[in-house]
Order: C-alpha cells, then structure tokens, then sequence
C-alpha cells in the first residue's frame, strides 16, 4: 500500500472514519521507529528494546534540581495568598487600595460595633466602589501575570520524584546521593510523559515572566527562586524538545497508537482579580445578610410580642419546627418546614383574634352597622368570610401530616428507609417542598384579606371620629355596644392586624404586593 493511501486513512481516522487496519497501523509504527531515530533527542528512546534511555532520566532530573526550591516555596499554603495581595496592590489606585482596607475583617468588624442602621447600605456603597475600582486596564497586566504563575506553579510542582523513582527505585526525594539511574520500558511511563506535556510553560514571547521571577524574589525577601537567566534557558530547551515532538513520539510508540496526539487538559484557571473580587463581594455579603438576619429576628420578636404577648404562638401539631428537625438531621435542607412559623402565627392569630375580637367587631359593624356604600361593606365582609372559610385548610394542611395523613403516611414510610437508601433524600425533598407549596399558597391567600381588613379599620377609626360621618351612618349608636370606646377598639385592632401582616411578610419573605 501506498503512503499516500496509509496518509488518507490517517486522516479519514482523525475526521471520524474507520479505524486504521492492522497492517497500516504497523507501517506507520515502523516509520515512525525509524523517524525517531534521526530526531535530536533520538538518545532518550533505545528502539530496539522499547526502552527510555538513562538519558532520559538524567534530563528530568537536571530539570528537578533547577525547580527544586520552588518546590518547596509553593508549599506553604500562604505563599499564593500573598502573591495574589503583592500584585493586586501594585495593579489598583489609592482609592480602591483605601475601600479594600476599610472592608477588610478586621476594620468591618470594628465598623459594626458602632455602626447605625444604615450600616448595611454602607457596606453596599463600598461594594459599588470596589467593583468599579476593580474595572481598570491595570489589572489586566496583574491577571496575565498571575496566570503565568499558576503555569509556573504547576510546572515546578508537576512529580518529578515519581518519574525518576522508575529509573532508580532506591533514589530518595532531594538530593542527597547521586542517582543511579537504568533503563525502563517506555510503555510504563507514557502516562507519566503525556502529564508532563501538559504541564509545560507557556512559550509565548510575550509573556513577562521577568516580573513573575521578581514578585517571586520579592516574597523570598530579595533571594532569587531561579534566576532570569537560568529559567530562560530551560524555557529555550524546553521549547527545542516541544518543537522536535520527541514526546508525543515516545508515547505513540509506547502505546502502539501512531496518531496519538496529545489533547489539552483544562486546568481550573485562577483570575486573580475576578476571583479576588467574588470573594471578597462574597464575604461583605455574608456580614450584611447577618446583620440583616439579626435585625430581621430583633423585629420578628418585637412583632410576636406586640400581638400575641407572651403566648405560646406553636399551634399547629406537625407543621412546626420542631416536627422538622428529624427531616434536618436527615439531611432534608437546613430549613424544611420553611412556612411553618408564618402559618402557625396566622393559626394562632385566627384563634385569639380573629374568633375573638373579629368575630364581636364583625357583628359590631357587619351586621349592625349603616353602610353608607355596599362597595366597602361587601369587600370587608368578603375579606372576614376568607379568612375564617380558609382556617380549616390551614388545620387540614397541618393533620395531613398525621401518621394516618396524606403527607405523614409518605414521610414516615420513607424517613424508616432512608438510612439504608439515600435515594429516599430527593424524595424527601419533593415531598417537603410540595408541602411547603401548600403552605405558602394558604398564606398568600390570607394575608390579602389581612390586609383589607387593617385596611377598613383604619378608615373606619377615622370615619367614627368625624363631626360628619361618611362610611356608617350610626357610630353613636355602635358605641354603646362595645365596652372600650369604638375608636379606641378601631385604632387598637389596626395595629395589631398590621403587626400580624409585617409578621407574616417577614417570616415568609414576601412584599405585600403577592
């Protein structure tokens, strides 16, 4: 067969064709046995025994001793931490460097301690200016110049050590005795070759690998961690080997593969400074979600106490937080019965209000009063009807989760078996989150009606406390029938109703408008 016929399925096999036959596999094995013998590192590879030379060895090894110190610099976990800072510091103006420092742990946590209420809009304000300090063309420099050290880094500390113990199976890791290096078959290191071609420096004459060695020497107090001279000179000899394709020859023989080509491997690249910034915008965020947490829990209490007083608000038997922490301790979320507190206050409000108080105000104003207009009475009385036509739902939600309930009869079956079937954790999590759907679907019904009706009691507060009445035409008359002065009554009913919305909104994060 032809070369030219041997070439075309070459290339028919890299576009997705057949694979190459037997035979032409061989011939294009056999060529290339013979090219690598005119090749400049032909010494490296012994083709008659399938061997890498001692050769071989000997030129790692002159490779290890050169990165050896760096080795041993990248190390120390904070070595790159400290880098990242050296560079960031160079590459960022005055004012930026100013913002860095004010949202640094130390001084956000000394902030805090005499901060105000606009605490958090402040921390938000120096996000904004650290962002759009972090948007300058400099820093372009810093991240290019960080990304040449990662590639230094992974090259310095790519397993020289694991290659050479091949050669020298009594060698030790440094340098304390002179290596006696054999010969080994190349097949047990093609893995080993192909790793180290991936890790190889980037040979682009552009990149500034001058400043890379002087942040290096900077961090090592003014000692060289490889000299500019010596690392350029690998770098020439490490581009010469590349070019020469002595590797990739190696492994194709080794691996009876005479196309093999060696396919990049997508490192995790850092960058610097958008890495930098995600993590630092994500720790201020951290510190103004607690706050916020903590004032969101100082005005839930404040809340609790104004409408319920010092009454137990846990209502319900099974949707309630307690009953959830079997589900946490499965691994069923952080926070499983997610509405639970929002509609155990609503319970707990319909029972001590709303079949108390509403209930006499309603028959006060519903049914004795004057409307002036149909319009507001029927929405009112609409708003009172929903309320308590929907309370039912909300003790039928709760008893569904009865050993003998729709939800309680799943949930029990499948927390017995999720110990020895994890799988059952995902199914936890539906039922839960259908649940919780529920809950949260009842709650944006109610508070609609909650709303309306601390809506009427305002209005009608002032309504009854006008020379002219507009809404009900017989205050006076009303007013004999409640103990407490009606507007008095009027004003104290609004608040505790409003009190009982922002509740609510809180507890299950929504905006009035839902």
């Amino acid at each position: 067969m032809s070369e030219e016929n041997i070439l075309n399925k070459v290339i028919s096999f890299i576009s997705g064709g057949s694979e190459l036959e037997g035979d032409d596999k061989q011939m294009l094995l056999r060529q290339l046995a013979k090219e690598i013998q005119q090749n400049k590192y032909a010494k490296f590879y012994r083709s008659r025994s399938e061997e890498a030379d001692p050769s071989f060895a000997q030129y790692f090894y002159s490779i290890y001793k050169l990165v050896y110190p760096a080795r041993n610099f990248f190390k120390d976990p904070e070595v790159m931490k400290k880098i990242r800072r050296i560079l960031l510091e160079s590459h960022l103006d005055k004012s930026t460097l100013d913002v860095i420092k004010h949202l640094s742990p130390e001084v956000v946590q000394e902030r805090k301690k005499k901060a105000g209420p606009d605490f958090t809009a402040e921390l938000e304000k120096d996000l904004e200016a650290l962002t759009i300090g972090f948007d300058g063309p400099k820093l372009a420099i810093a991240d290019k110049c960080y990304d040449l050290m990662t590639v230094f880094n992974r090259f310095v500390s790519w397993d020289y050590y694991n290659l050479l113990k091949k050669f020298d199976h009594d060698m030790s890791d440094g340098f304390t005795s002179i290596p006696k290096f054999s010969a080994v078959k190349t097949d047990t290191i093609m893995a080993d070759i192909a790793s180290f071609i991936s890790v190889l420096p980037s040979f682009d004459p552009e990149d500034n690998w001058k400043t890379v060695l002087e942040v290096f020497k900077y961090c090592r107090g003014g000692a060289d961690l490889i000299p500019m001279d010596v690392w350029n000179g690998l770098l020439a000899n490490l581009k010469d080997l590349k070019l020469s394709r002595m590797l990739e020859s190696m492994v194709r023989l080794a691996s009876g593969n005479p196309i093999w080509e060696h396919k990049n491997t997508h490192h995790h690249e850092e960058h610097l400074s958008s890495d930098w910034l995600a993590e630092k915008t994500g720790e201020i965020r951290h510190v103004i979600s607690g706050i916020s947490n903590a004032q969101k829990n100082v005005q839930i209490a404040a809340l609790e106490k104004a409408i319920f007083g010092e009454s137990d608000t846990t209502r319900l038997t099974y949707y309630n937080k307690d009953r959830a922490r079997i589900l946490i301790e499965k691994g069923v979320g952080l926070d499983p019965y997610a509405y639970a507190p929002a509609l155990n206050h609503i319970a707990a409000f319909v029972q001590d209000f709303i079949k108390k108080e509403m209930e006499e105000m309603a028959d006060i104003l519903l049914v004795r009063g004057q409307w002036t207009k149909n319009s507001s009475f029927n929405v009112m009385s609409e708003a009172y009807h929903n309320i308590n036509e929907s309370y039912p739902e909300i003790i039928e939600l709760d008893e569904s989760l009865a050993e003998d309930g729709s939800y309680g009869t799943r949930l029990r079956g499948s927390l017995l078996r999720v110990d020895r079937d994890h799988s059952q954790i995902k199914y936890l999590g539906n039922l839960v989150n259908s649940l919780n759907t529920d809950a949260l679907n009842l709650i944006k019904r109610m508070v609609p009606s909650f709303v309306v009706i601390g809506k009427h009691f305002k209005v009608l507060m002032e309504d009854s406390q006008k020379k002219s009445y507009e809404l009900i035409m017989n205050w006076k008359e009303l007013a004999l029938l409640s103990k407490v002065p009606i507007a008095q009554r009027l004003g104290e009913d609004y608040k505790r109703v409003n009190y009982l919305i922002q509740l609510i909104l809180l507890q299950a994060q929504m905006d009035e408008e839902e």
